[in-house]
């Protein structure tokens, strides 16, 4: 092969850092002589660096992949069907689908052509766990791709298998049957609270975040452990074939949402206790979609959290994909999109009216509660078969609220025109709505329903939470008296000032509440 002068070299490099590029783009991005790049091109396409699709004049360029030149290469499964190949090395990735292979596309992956990219494509880079859990197992690997092959319980069904490995590779997918006939076995019941006495047989620098090795497979940044649960002998252990997630309680202090502007780190105590009562009043009083949770109480401080796994069951895995996957948008820009591109996302990957109004009561409510952590990879789209899907059931879902009051109440902004949603009125969600066709009648209906729910219904929750303090003190803030407010106290106070700020809004008489809100308006008046 001969060596490439200078402008052939400078040329091969755009045309590898664009997934294609016309001639035209390459003279404007150059500023190189049009004649100068044609023979650089004439060049490149004789030595088999690139190739050229279409016409003379709507002619595109793109480099050529030779497998020889990358290092390592899985076989991409989903659902045991054969996908494609990726491979990477030479800091490039490029995904190619198999010949054979009928089904749909992995979001922002093309069947055309062959994927190129110089960061691991989205679809794939949200199978990884972030930060400090990343750094564990990126330990030793010399590239993130590395990271995939051992992700075996990570979220939906895709295996990566090195090709000489292929002959190992046995699929029991045909055994498993479709996802909303198991729905309720796998989705379990509890009420709350659900106090699980459990031996949990997992060490203490395990459940500390203090060990060097990574012990779940599941994305996000939150400590989280890989277990199984024996309720015969109320045991709990981890597991490479795990069908419940633990999630420890945050002993290290570990801030999970921000940071204060001189950079302390501030401690969200009772976490586990604040996302199994969201969940739970979601999956008891609202109807939705909701996994079995629970929480068990740790030797010193504070409370583990464990709920179930919903796209799993007796080994078997079912696909789903988190919306930063379906956006293509690397999880670390997971709050960088705006609610109206969700919705639209949304309205495009669900498949049924009845997934599309659940998106939105699901979004609703979480304005409720100040679900501030609200982004991208907290939504899903779960396939039940036939290339259908739904939207996952429920996880990750807290209240930031409880916390820092002057939190945003969703994680994602309205983008036209900007609004943060801790300003957003009814005609805001009417929005949402109209983008996966829900008409505003409809979803006023059931914001009324939902909203009455959690006017009427949360001071039950928070008078357990009271009851349950009696004999756990769950303490928050200590007062000048030198008593302590209680968790309980900060989630009433948030419910409180959440139902003022809907009156404020215009949403409480807009739903026609105004007569069952009444009580609690009265705060305002001496506010």
């Amino acid at each position: 092969m001969k060596k490439l002068n200078k402008n052939e070299e400078v040329l091969f490099e755009l045309i590898s850092k664009k997934n294609e590029i016309t001639l035209k783009e390459i003279i404007e991005e150059l500023s190189i002589e049009r004649r100068t790049v044609q023979r650089a091109i004439k060049t490149l396409l004789q030595q088999e660096l690139i190739s050229a699709l279409g016409t003379t004049r709507d002619r595109i360029y793109r480099r050529k992949f030779q497998e020889q030149e990358a290092p390592f290469k899985y076989v991409v499964f989903q659902s045991g069907v054969k996908v494609g190949e990726l491979y990477f090395g030479n800091g490039e990735y490029v995904f190619i689908y198999d010949e054979k292979y009928k089904g749909e596309e992995l979001e922002g992956l093309t069947k055309a052509i062959h994927n190129h990219s110089h960061e691991l494509f989205a679809y794939f880079e949200n199978l990884i766990p972030e930060y400090k859990r990343r750094e564990r197992l990126l330990q030793n690997k010399n590239d993130i791709a590395e990271v995939l092959e051992s992700l075996t319980n990570s979220h939906g069904a895709l295996d990566f298998i090195q090709k000489h490995k292929l002959f190992e590779y046995k699929s029991n997918y045909g055994k498993r049957k479709n996802w909303i006939s198991v729905k309720n076995k796998i989705l379990l019941e509890n009420d709350f609270p659900n106090l699980i006495e459990a031996d949990i047989q997992i060490s203490d620098d395990v459940l500390n975040a203090d060990s060097n090795t990574e012990h779940s497979d599941l994305s996000g940044y939150q400590t989280k452990i890989d277990v199984n649960i024996d309720f015969e002998k109320m045991i709990i252990n981890e597991s490479k074939q795990a069908e419940y997630l633990l999630k420890p309680r945050n002993k290290n202090k570990s801030n999970y949402f921000n940071q204060d502007e001189d950079g302390t780190k501030r401690y969200y105590p009772y976490i586990a206790i604040n996302e199994h009562l969201f969940m739970s009043f979601a999956k008891n009083e609202l109807g939705l979609d909701v996994p079995y949770s629970g929480i068990i109480k740790a030797k010193d401080i504070d409370f583990h959290y464990i709920t179930k796994r919903y796209d799993r069951i007796d080994g078997l895995k079912y696909n789903q994909v988190d919306f930063a996957q379906v956006l293509n948008v690397q999880s670390d820009n997971k709050y960088k999109v705006s609610s109206e591109e969700l919705f639209n996302a949304i309205n495009i990957k669900l498949t049924s009216s009845d997934a599309k109004l659940e998106a939105i009561k699901f979004y609703y409510y979480s304005y409720l509660i100040k679900h501030a952590d609200l982004h991208l990879k907290n939504m899903g789209a779960l396939e039940i078969g036939m290339k259908k899907y739904i939207l996952t059931p429920l996880y990750d879902v807290i209240s930031v609220g409880i916390y820092n009051g002057d939190s945003w109440d969703l994680g994602l902004s309205m983008q036209e025109p900007y609004k943060k949603p801790k300003n957003w009125n009814l005609n805001d969600f009417y929005k949402l709505a109209k983008i996966v066709g829900i008409s505003e009648l409809l979803f006023k209906k059931e914001a009324r329903i939902i909203t009455e729910k959690f006017i009427t219904k949360m001071p039950e929750y928070i008078e357990r939470l009271k009851e349950f303090e009696k004999i756990y003190p769950l303490n928050m803030q200590q007062t000048r008296v030198g008593s302590y407010k209680g968790f309980s106290q900060r989630v009433e106070n948030m419910y409180k000032d959440k139902i003022i700020q809907l009156k404020k809004l215009g949403i409480i008489q807009e739903l026609n509440l105004i007569d069952i809100a009444g009580g609690l308006l009265s705060r305002e008046q001496k506010n």
